[in-house]
């Protein structure tokens, strides 16, 4: 991969893994999208861009996937390749009327904190993301007004800042 490549990559690739995930799916626990109607959450409870909760007119829970290429970068001159560290930065914002994970057996978490969890197990840790592993650098939560509660989760991965064959036009 090569740097702005793995902003479109990996936020393909973090959709598809969700909306193939069964508990990932109940979790949302959309009252508009059957569970065997997983890509329909695409754009409306799963963003690949960092919705705004205030243009929001219902109940329920919704999630952002952004990734950024920051300036921090380093050189390892080993290699004599320049690498990347892009950050992964995933938003789960629940109304506050659906915080309340009621719809699954036996958990007992709020729902952004349960979401997290299944994040945290299918993203950190893994490959698939640039080189290396990915690792979880936070998980905060907070409110963005009285309705919309968050939890933000950043991972960081490695990648090289260039292609290291040449690409197909």
């Amino acid at each position: 991969m090569a740097n702005s490549s793995i902003i479109r990559k990996a936020k393909n690739k973090i959709i598809r893994e969700f909306i193939k995930d069964p508990d990932i799916i109940a979790a949302i626990n959309s009252s508009k999208i059957k569970p065997n109607e997983s890509e329909k959450l695409i754009n409306t409870h799963i963003f690949n861009y960092n919705q705004n909760p205030h243009t929001l007119d219902t109940v329920g829970t919704f999630i952002t996937i952004q990734v950024h290429i920051p300036h921090d970068y380093y050189t390892d001159y080993k290699a004599s390749a320049a690498r990347v560290r892009p950050t992964i930065e995933i938003w789960i914002i629940s109304h506050e009327q659906h915080m309340k994970v009621d719809n699954i057996p036996k958990i007992t978490q709020n729902r952004n904190d349960y979401l997290s969890e299944l994040i945290d197990n299918k993203i950190n840790g893994k490959t698939g993301f640039g080189i290396g592993e990915t690792v979880l650098l936070s998980n905060v939560e907070g409110a963005f007004q009285q309705d919309y509660l968050f939890r933000k989760m950043i991972f960081q991965c490695v990648d090289f800042n260039w292609s290291l064959c040449e690409e197909d036009e």
